[in-house]
C-alpha cells in the first residue's frame, strides 16, 4: 500500500487544527461525544472530522502524546484537554514546508551555495528538523554544520530558517572553485541521482 503523503495525512491535519484552535488559550477541550466541539475547523477538515469516529480521533491523540507532539489529559468530566508542544509546532513547520523545493538548472553556473549554522544545544529539536529538511532537499555535508547545494536556494533557506526559528544562527555564502570540489560534486550527484551540467 503506498504511503499517504504527509500533506494529506489526517494525523497532521488534525494536529494543525488543534494548534490553530488553541492559539488563543493554548488548550483545546474535546468531548468524546462530540470530538470536534470547540475546534475552529472549516471546509474540508471539518467535513473530514465529521466523517471520523471517536476511536480514530482518540488514536491520533494517543499518538500525539506518545510522540511528544501534544499534551493530552483526560478531565474528570470525560473531556480531554489538548495543548500543542514545541515539538508539535516543529512537526507542523515541517508539514507546512513539504511543498518547498529547489529548482534545478539545466546548465549549472558552477557556483556552490554554502549553508552554515551554529544552533545552540537548547534548540536540539530545531537543529534535527533543519538537518532533515536539508537532506530532503538534496544538500551534501562538507563539515558537520556546513552544507552545500549547487542551485540557487537563498530564498528557500530563508523560509526554512524562519519556520524553525533559527534565522539568527545561520549564514549563507556562495563559492566558486572550492577545495575538494570534485568530491562534493560526486556526493551531490550520487545523492540526487543527477549529473551537473556546466555551461
Amino acid at each position: 500500500m503506498p504511503r499517504v503523503p504527509r500533506k494529506k495525512s489526517f494525523f497532521h491535519q488534525f494536529l494543525k487544527v488543534l494548534a490553530i484552535s488553541g492559539a488563543i488559550g493554548g488548550v483545546v477541550v474535546l468531548a468524546s461525544i462530540n470530538p470536534y466541539f470547540g475546534i475552529k475547523a472549516v471546509g474540508v477538515i471539518r467535513k473530514e472530522l465529521k466523517r471520523r469516529k471517536w476511536r480514530e480521533i482518540n488514536q491520533c491523540l494517543v499518538r500525539f502524546k506518545k510522540q511528544g507532539l501534544a499534551g493530552v489529559e483526560q478531565n474528570s468530566d470525560g473531556t480531554f484537554s489538548v495543548s500543542i508542544t514545541r515539538a508539535g509546532q516543529i512537526e507542523l513547520a515541517r508539514y507546512d514546508l513539504d511543498t518547498i523545493s529547489i529548482n534545478r538548472q539545466k546548465d549549472w553556473d558552477g557556483v556552490w551555495r554554502i549553508f552554515l549554522f551554529d544552533i545552540p544545544a537548547r534548540k536540539k529539536a530545531e537543529r534535527a528538523a533543519l538537518l532533515a529538511k536539508l537532506k530532503e532537499l538534496g544538500f551534501v555535508m562538507i563539515q558537520r554544520s556546513v552544507w552545500a547545494h549547487p542551485y540557487p536556494c537563498r530564498n528557500e533557506l530563508a523560509v526554512i530558517a524562519k519556520a524553525f526559528e533559527v534565522e539568527q544562527y545561520i549564514r549563507f555564502h556562495e563559492a566558486y572553485g572550492m577545495s575538494h570540489e570534485s568530491k562534493i560534486r560526486v556526493d551531490f550527484e550520487k545523492r540526487n541521482g543527477i549529473k551537473l551540467q556546466s555551461n
